[in-house]
């Protein structure tokens, strides 16, 4: 992205980094690893991000180059920068481990509202089958923030399926058309659309490598309610029928 964008523009802004997006919804997270590393991030240290921020404002322009970002009042240079190659998620995982760890968490403040287990189950259910209608537009955008809950779920169900394919090829075709619809946040379309191609933070995939309550309790840190909504996803998909 930084060698075939001219320019960027910044999108959000948060306690420990920003968002940049081009015209195409693409983004770019510039920030701290405080919550993990992203599939789309440049990684920086706090003493930077604060510095950064002391100018940053939202839709202020950045150039970029093969070698890094230029602000009016700073530049990034990343052509030294250490990469953190990204591997998709592979069906090598300990399910019966993670679905142990995973059902020690307590989700019955999902029982009521858009979220029930009833409704997410019937979801799930129908992902398997082919013949059914599109399921996962009932939870695309639903919800409030700049990930809203329903993507969030979302993301937890795909992760899942990479583990242990179940959804059917159809609905997953549907789901990466249905995304690009503006039907949603840009960062949950940037989400959704890594995890269709089996790329997730790290957060999530700590739970796949080493599942463990430690694991689950950064999940669960991310956001006010990203990473518990993740993880409803992941607990409702691991105990489907």
């Amino acid at each position: 992205m930084l060698k075939t964008n001219k320019a960027m523009h910044v999108h959000s802004i948060f306690n420990n980094g920003f968002n940049i997006v081009n015209d195409k919804n693409e983004l770019i997270f510039i920030g701290t690893n405080k919550n993990g590393y992203f599939p789309f991030g440049i990684t920086i240290d706090q003493y930077t991000i604060h510095h950064i921020k002391e100018t940053l404002k939202i839709n202020d322009t950045v150039r970029l180059t093969k070698n890094g970002v230029n602000h009016n009042d700073f530049m990034l240079m990343v052509n030294k920068a250490e990469l953190y190659a990204y591997k998709e998620v592979t069906e090598q995982a300990d399910i019966s481990t993670i679905k142990k760890v995973v059902d020690n968490y307590d989700f019955t403040d999902y029982a009521e509202g858009d979220f029930n287990p009833e409704k997410l189950s019937s979801i799930i259910d129908n992902l398997a089958d082919d013949s059914a209608d599109f399921p996962l537009a009932y939870l695309a955008g639903r919800g409030i923030g700049l990930t809203p809950s329903g993507d969030d779920i979302i993301t937890g169900i795909l992760y899942v399926d990479k583990l242990q394919p179940f959804i059917a090829e159809r609905h997953l075709f549907e789901l990466d058309q249905y995304i690009s619809q503006t039907v949603t946040t840009i960062v949950s379309e940037n989400f959704i659309k890594l995890a269709l191609k089996g790329i997730f933070s790290t957060r999530i995939t700590a739970i796949g490598n080493e599942p463990s309550q430690e694991s689950v309790d950064e999940l669960l840190e991310l956001g006010s309610s990203s990473g518990r909504d993740t993880l409803y996803g992941i607990y409702m998909t691991l105990n489907r029928r």
